[in-house]
């Protein structure tokens, strides 16, 4: 049997979800290769070692040496603190592992940027802007080849989350600006400026401001001491595309009963609308009235069928790691839907410019 061992590294939420999706994509996809969970990579091994044994993992490790020393893993999922991937990238590449890593790259554009010096252009490795495997995304994307909405003019993309809104929730690696690199704009940011970059091409040029809203937070759960925070909970940027698509993004970590992610595309014929928080098919609005026969966009077939969803955040998950178990088959279609680590060091250098600017 060929099989894929991973290596996982971490046991947050997103590393469960990798889990989840490699253990399930061989349930519901024909697959070349077989995924396996080899190692688990954990500070907390003594904790999670009947777990992770249950969940199907060979070893438990806390050194990520010794698991990328093991013959039985030949990729590594990522999963850890935005600072300490580039280290760990790093030790990929060094051992010939695959890589899989969540996003952002690092915990800025700048130390991306030093990192792809030491990472071939052609090595393995993809990185997790998983909403490039979202359906409505998908189904945008291929609208607009066929060119429904006519010549694009403008496209607003806002993704709103509210769980840091309450100043009692304490601090976590996602509020330190040496480990996380920035708030929302770095944690979700990257997301919508990878969507305007995949969807219209490169950004010629962006400005925008950063806002911290809840300044200071307990230094732990129930703590009286608090500590202030330096990373934004909110973001708003205007850009334009070089090829001339005009544009917003905002970005928010404390829009409470707001949640959306939603995405407008208005061009010379219509528009498109989607809220990937809940819509798996955009809406078409056209000036000419009625619906043509719609194509759909062969790269659908990534994603799980009706009857083996668990969601869409967690099938556009389980698309992007199909996408990735298919690619270290050697199976080479929708080469240019694959998520780069160049990609991410690109609206990394841009989140870098919008940070810079409200810092001055």
């Amino acid at each position: 049997m060929n099989t894929l061992g991973f290596t996982i590294v971490g046991f947050g939420t997103i590393a469960k979800t990798h889990m989840v999706a490699l253990r399930t994509l061989p349930i519901i996809k024909k697959l070349p290769l077989t995924p396996v969970l080899d190692t688990l990579v954990t500070r907390r091994t003594d904790e999670l070692s009947d777990q992770a044994k249950q969940i199907g993992f060979s070893f438990v490790t806390a050194d990520l040496e010794e698991a990328l020393l093991r013959d039985h893993t030949q990729a590594v999922s990522i999963c850890t603190p935005n600072a300490l991937h580039a280290e760990q990238v790093r030790a990929a590449v060094k051992h010939n592992k695959a890589i899989y890593c969540e996003k952002p790259v690092t915990e800025s554009g700048e130390r991306t940027k030093a990192l792809l010096q030491d990472v071939p252009s052609t090595y393995p490795a993809q990185l997790a802007f998983v909403f490039r495997y979202h359906p409505a995304v998908m189904h945008i994307r291929e609208w607009l080849k066929e060119g429904l909405i006519g010549e694009v003019l403008q496209c607003k993309v806002t993704y709103l989350r509210s769980g840091y809104l309450n100043a009692a929730r304490p601090v976590s690696w996602r509020l330190s600006d040496s480990m996380s690199g920035g708030g929302a704009i770095t944690d979700i940011g990257v997301h919508a400026l990878d969507l305007v970059r995949h969807l219209f091409g490169d950004i010629a040029s962006i400005d925008g401001k950063t806002h911290t809203f809840v300044p200071e937070r307990p230094s732990a759960a129930g703590a009286s001491d608090h500590v202030s925070i330096k990373v934004d909970d909110w973001a708003t940027m205007t850009f334009e595309t070089a090829k001339g698509v005009l544009g917003q993004v905002e970005v928010s970590r404390i829009a409470f009963g707001s949640d959306a992610f939603r995405i407008e595309v208005v061009g010379s014929k219509g528009s498109m609308t989607a809220d990937l928080e809940k819509d798996k098919l955009p809406q078409l609005h056209l000036l000419a009235g009625g619906i043509p026969v719609l194509p759909v966009p062969k790269e659908i077939e990534l994603l799980p069928d009706e009857k083996a969803t668990l969601g869409v955040f967690q099938d556009s998950h389980t698309a992007a790691l199909h996408h990735f178990v298919l690619r270290q088959a050697g199976d080479t279609r929708w080469n240019d839907l694959t998520p780069t680590l160049q990609d991410g060091c690109a609206v990394e250098l841009l989140v870098d410019q919008i940070i810079a600017r409200s810092n001055s």
